[in-house]
């Protein structure tokens, strides 16, 4: 409960003078039905006395928080709100550990993160809980507090309900909707004013005093109802000794008859109460030890008489502290200046060094304040300015140093550095470096070598915020040279070190940085902050060593929850730069899933961005789920108003449009990338997008330019001391020169590809579909192949095996990749091929026959009895001869006659297709992800996977076959996957809950299937938890009714199981 003060978490007691009125409290009696009630109006009118009356009188769990003008930033609010709850619901917020560790001026998905985790706690309570706030119009004008408290409201479980109290209208989005659903209660000024029969009430059963009709009249006449008003005069009129007469204050306005009244008290008072009451209003809040302590014995006595005159002393925190009225404490102060205001001034400056000694700067600075002394001012804005940083009090903060003389802040220059961090952590950067400077100015002046060195640290801190790296460069230098001759605290080293070594990896130096990080000796601990060392590693293609560091780290169970999120989408960019894309799209979703489940937008997005990459690469035949994860980044950094991981996610972009035909956008896409990364000097991240720029030039045939980009990101790696990039580079460089028969230069750049791909463990890149290399393995083989044909060495025979190419057999020209659910398509080096070039329809049978058995080879009998079932011997052998010819012509065009096939593989008289680096199809896919997802316990993940399986499945397999007997029993065995496919999404979103999207599955099952059992059984669980049995009840007679027609069966006992439940 550090930065919250007990005193604001516990009600006040209650007052001997409330009176219970009927109108008021028959509205205060419905705050059980409604989310919110609001109590409305100026001071003095009972709004504190009504609250804690009602937390008195009622038997229900209330939490209170009064809430003072220090609390106008969103962190220190919050964090009495949580512990004036958890005060009395001690299991609330017991899972959030560190909920309130916000960046210091947090953005709106760290609002929305904030509102989302209270709600959720307020799910997990049980009971009916009032949260009251008391005195909100004190923090009313902060934009932070109220999005938070609409948007708590807004989604507040019926059990939950929160009232608070203001002097000024509530604005929030939510009331509209409230009030039209009945959940809005509004007490106004009018419900708190006193009526005639109220006020001769009060007098007569309250005070003893009894009053005419006229009398009661002329009261509210001059009172306007007004509450503290009335009972200070019937305070002053049971006192025996009053000299006042009700007739005499009649012509006065309602200010002056307060202020009468009060001097009528003050008067009344002997004069040891007088210098007391004076005294004690020095005090915002005072008990008996602040008293004994600050004044003597004697004066804490004469508190305890005081409170016998219960009028305008309030208690507070079970009779340990109390207050005056906050009208009766101005009237107090006046009188305390008007009698000796040097006393006034005194008392104040006394009571400010008083709390600096103690501690306590808040107290210590509302005394200076009122005692206008700006030396003591500015002393405990320099001496507690961590206090209220830490606090995240900054508009606090930034107020009182406003009110300070220039003079005054001269002297005391370090309030600049101290303002510069409060507007750095609002974002407020320009104004921020103009504090900066003007600290920095003083400084140096006067040598000040200590707050030089922290000025510099905190203009870089701007340049790193915005990143801005070579800006941050030249600062954070100055600073670590000042800091060999300053003593500073180790930690607050650490922090510059660890801030100088990530900018050296932002400017694309990761190897200097390592260096750097070795020279000073850095502890582990400092690294792993914001995964340095393995950001370190990534940027000089170290992959395999920063994989295992991850590993190790984890292992430890060391990291804190946002550095696990952070290594988890670190590691999923590694691996798919490591070709291991399974694994890599598992950690980005399971990233995704996590990080909407904490309310972290960053980390979300940073999520969907790897998310991307790796579907890329996953699904080849289907890239809008890349798309539409790239766009969900880009749209999230929008929101939360961050350009970090922009640029990536347009070179994912770029790849998309380019396989979409879209050559321009791509294009377009990867210049937005590459603006960005050189805008801030990244030149790493310049290096990936030049090296997408290549792969999208050589994919689009368009050598000139790929090989321009390719040379640009060759030199760019090379300076990042990235081995792993200069070996891609001289891959496209190599496979360019290859495209162009350029040997000479070919054997150049393949023998340094080679010789890195070796020297660093890199044999995956020609294993593996990475996200840098080529779209698919054939290409290597038709590289070693060309090389071969050149000249020949170990380390290309060590390459040969690796890929298990075979010398002297022909390597195919073209990769093929084939639609073959629902409509057939072929594609020859991913363009389509058009359907005329099949001379002849069994030509392309034969093509089909054989890629459905391509794990085997097929017999020349049983190919000529699949395609002429009836036919005889001689005609099918020759008819075989032609078809199989154009079936060639159609894989290899200029393919010469008599030369032996690349992609048909003969031996004797049986026949295979070349079983895996030259074709795809989108069945292989279908499949892949059906068995990955089917055989997944998690059930977010597995609908992922199914969903990947079901996105392929683009109707029935060669729906324009159906004549094609061999095909059926393939085609029923696809069409039974698919419907296990779309059963366990279903049944994966009952275990979900989320029943409404199961109905959609659900019924696409049946759709399917319309015997299909389970879908039934589905529906009908499906809308039982959504409060629909009606709806269950029709589905149960549905799946009667089509069993019976269809199959003439009865429902199996499961199914009559559910439906007895519903109807039970």
């Amino acid at each position: 409960m550090q930065n919250v003060l007990l005193s604001k978490i516990i009600p006040p007691d209650t007052s001997n003078h409330f009176m219970r009125r009927v109108g008021l409290a028959k509205k205060l009696s419905k705050i059980s039905q409604a989310k919110l009630t609001i109590l409305q109006s100026g001071a003095g009118y009972g709004k504190t006395s009504a609250l804690t009356q009602i937390t008195s009188d009622q038997n229900l769990l209330f939490s209170w928080y009064q809430v003072s003008d220090e609390d106008d930033d969103i962190l220190p609010f919050m964090r009495h709100l949580f512990y004036s709850i958890q005060r009395v619901c001690d299991s609330f917020g017991t899972s959030l550990n560190g909920w309130d560790n916000l960046s210091m001026f947090p953005k709106l998905d760290e609002l929305n993160k904030l509102y989302k985790m209270f709600v959720n706690e307020f799910y997990k309570i049980d009971t009916p809980l009032y949260i009251v706030i008391d005195d909100f119009h004190l923090v009313n004008h902060v934009f932070q507090i109220n999005y938070v408290l609409n948007k708590i409201i807004e989604n507040l479980p019926s059990h939950i309900h929160f009232i608070v109290a203001t002097r000024q209208k509530l604005n929030w989005n939510c009331l509209f909707q409230l009030k039209m659903n009945g959940q809005l209660i509004e007490c106004t000024e009018q419900d708190f004013a006193f009526s005639e029969e109220e006020i001769q009430v009060l007098f007569e059963d309250y005070f003893d005093c009894y009053l005419t009709i006229t009398q009661v009249r002329k009261i509210l006449d001059v009172t306007e109802g007004w509450a503290i008003a009335i009972i200070l005069l019937a305070l002053q009129l049971k006192d025996s000794d009053s000299t006042t007469s009700i007739d005499e204050i009649t012509n006065l306005s309602l200010n002056e008859f307060f202020s009468y009244l009060s001097e009528e008290i003050f008067e009344n008072m002997n004069s040891l109460q007088q210098d007391a009451l004076l005294k004690f209003s020095i005090f915002p809040t005072f008990s008996f030890e602040l008293i004994k302590q600050f004044y003597n014995e004697t004066m804490a006595e004469q508190l305890k008489e005081l409170l016998k005159i219960q009028g305008f002393i309030q208690h507070l925190n079970g009779q340990k502290e109390f207050r005056f009225h906050v009208l009766f404490q101005q009237f107090l102060e006046m009188k305390l200046k008007e009698k000796d205001e040097d006393e006034f001034t005194n008392l104040h400056v006394k009571a400010a060094q008083y709390f600096i000694d103690e501690n306590k700067p808040m107290f210590a600075l509302h005394h200076a304040n009122k005692a206008k002394n700006e030396l003591i001012i500015a002393e405990i804005l320099v001496q507690f300015a961590n206090f209220f940083i830490n606090a995240g009090q900054f508009d606090y903060y930034l107020e009182r140093i406003k009110e300070l003389s220039d003079p005054i802040k001269a002297d005391y220059y370090a309030i600049f550095f101290y303002e510069g961090e409060c507007l750095r952590y609002k974002a407020q950067y320009e104004k921020a470096k103009k504090a900066y400077d003007q600290c920095l100015f003083y400084a140096e002046k006067l040598s000040d070598h200590y707050f030089i060195l922290k000025t510099y640290a905190g203009i870089a801190h701007i340049y790193l915020d915005t990143i801005q790296p070579a800006f941050a460069e030249d600062y954070l230098e100055k600073a670590l040279k000042i800091a060999e001759r300053v003593n500073i605290e180790k930690e607050e080293l650490y922090l510059l070190q660890r801030q100088y070594a990530e900018n050296l990896v932002n400017l694309g130096k990761a190897y200097e940085s390592e260096q750097w990080v070795k020279n000073m000796n850095l502890p582990e601990e400092v690294l792993y902050q914001g995964n340095l060392d393995v950001r370190t590693l990534l940027r000089q293609g170290k992959l395999n060593d920063a994989k295992m560091l991850i590993k190790l780290r984890e292992a430890k169970e060391v990291l804190p929850l946002d550095a696990h999120r952070e290594s988890d989408v670190l590691n999923s960019l590694i691996l798919s730069m490591l070709g291991e894309i399974e694994e890599s799209f598992v950690r980005a979703n399971n990233c995704v899933i996590n990080s909407e489940r904490d309310f972290s937008q960053y980390a979300e997005a940073v999520a969907y961005l790897r998310r991307g990459h790796a579907l890329l690469l996953l699904n080849p035949f289907e890239v809008k789920f890349a798309e539409q994860s790239y766009l969900k980044t880009i749209e999230i950094m929008d929101e939360i108003h961050v350009t970090r991981a922009k640029a990536e996610s347009y070179m994912g972009l770029a790849l998309v449009y380019s396989r979409n035909g879209n050559i321009d956008e791509g294009i377009s896409y990867a210049n937005l990338g590459l603006y960005e990364t050189e805008r801030v000097q990244d030149a790493w991240v310049s290096a990936l997008l030049l090296a997408t720029f290549t792969k999208i030039n050589v994919e689009n045939h368009s050598l000139t330019d790929a090989l321009h980009y390719a040379k640009r990101a060759k030199e760019l790696f090379s300076q990042c001391k990235d081995k792993y990039g200069q070996m891609v580079s001289s891959f496209w460089l190599s496979y360019i020169y290859f495209l162009k028969d350029d040997k000479d230069r070919f054997t150049l750049e393949f023998q340094q590809f080679v010789s890195i791909c070796f020297n660093h463990q890199y044999e995956f890149f020609v294993q593996k579909i990475t996200l840098l290399g080529p779209r698919n393995l054939l290409i290597f083989h038709q590289l070693l192949s060309y090389q071969l044909s050149i000249e020949s060495n170990d380390d290309l025979k060590k390459l040969g095996q690796m890929i298990k190419y075979k010398e002297g057999v022909v390597v195919p020209r073209y990769f093929i990749s084939v639609n073959l659910l629902g409509a057939f398509r072929i594609f020859r080096d991913y363009e389509e091929i058009d359907d005329k070039e099949w001379k002849r329809e069994k030509a392309k049978e034969l093509f089909l026959y054989l890629l459905l058995n391509k794990d085997r080879f097929v017999t020349k009998d049983e190919l000529l009895h699949i395609l002429w079932p009836n036919g005889n011997d001689v005609a099918m052998a020759r008819d075989f001869k032609v078809i199989y010819n154009a079936c060639l012509k159609v894989l290899e065009p200029e393919r010469n006659a008599r030369e032996e096939s690349a992609y048909i593989i003969r031996k004797n008289s049986m026949y295979q297709l070349h079983p895996s680096i030259s074709s795809s199809s989108d069945i292989e896919y279908f499949k892949k992800f059906a068995s990955n997802g089917l055989a997944e316990k998690n059930p977010s993940l597995s609908i992922e996977w199914l969903q990947l399986s079901v996105s392929l499945y683009k109707g029935n397999l060669l729906e324009e076959f159906q004549h094609i007997e061999w095909l059926q029993q393939i085609r029923n065995e696809l069409v039974n996957l698919y419907i296990q496919v779309i059963e366990r999404i279903a049944q994966n979103l009952i275990r979900l809950k989320k029943f409404q999207d199961a109905v959609y599955w659900a019924e696409k099952l049946i759709q399917q299937d319309n015997t299909w059992e389970e879908g039934y059984r589905l529906l009908m669980l499906s809308y039982f938890q959504l409060n629909n049995r009606s709806q269950a009840v029709k589905w149960f007679e549905k799946c009667v009714e089509v069993l019976k027609n269809e199959l003439n069966i009865e429902p199996m006992e499961s199914t009559y199981e559910i439906y007895e439940m519903i109807v039970r």
